[in-house]
């Protein structure tokens, strides 16, 4: 597959995901005034996804992901890149439990998550995660947030407490 039409397919899907997702996602890096607290809403893309096809307790892997943001009529900008480091920590019956760390940088700083996840692999979920931690903007950051796993997609509604 040529870079064009690699390029033109992640772009299709992103705009296909970003239509069905929450009307939220069209509200990303707003501030909610009354209370300081920053919603980043992000849509992000597996570029590099290391994760072994039949997972084992103590596997681990990485995945790299450009992150957008939705604007107006549904398309997407750019908003940075992010890395996950996933082991699994326990596997029974093609469930999958993971301990998460995941760095996102956006123009304005870097947030850093952890959650733990329980899913089937090539099944979406969505389960809890924590902000541990930031730098510029974010560096006092802390809160918790959604994260949806659906196949190369990561949606991320983030409440971003400072």
């Amino acid at each position: 597959m040529s870079n064009s039409a690699a390029r033109g397919a992640v772009v299709a899907a992103l705009t296909t995901a970003l239509a069905l997702l929450p009307a939220a996602a069209a509200q990303a890096e707003q501030s909610d005034k009354g209370n300081d607290i920053e919603k980043v809403v992000l849509t992000g893309v597996n570029v590099v996804d290391t994760t072994p096809e039949h997972i084992r307790t103590g596997d681990s892997w990485v995945t790299h992901l450009k992150l957008y943001t939705a604007k107006k009529k549904g398309k997407a900008t750019y908003a940075g890149d992010g890395e996950s480091e996933c082991g699994a920590v326990h596997v029974v019956d093609g469930e999958v439990t993971t301990q998460c760390t995941r760095v996102l940088r956006l123009k304005n700083g870097t947030l850093t998550l952890s959650d733990m996840i329980t899913y089937r692999p090539h099944e979406p979920v969505t389960a809890k995660t924590g902000i541990i931690g930031g730098t510029g903007h974010y560096r006092s950051a802390y809160g918790d947030g959604y994260i949806t796993l659906h196949g190369p997609l990561t949606h991320l509604e983030l409440n971003v407490d400072e």
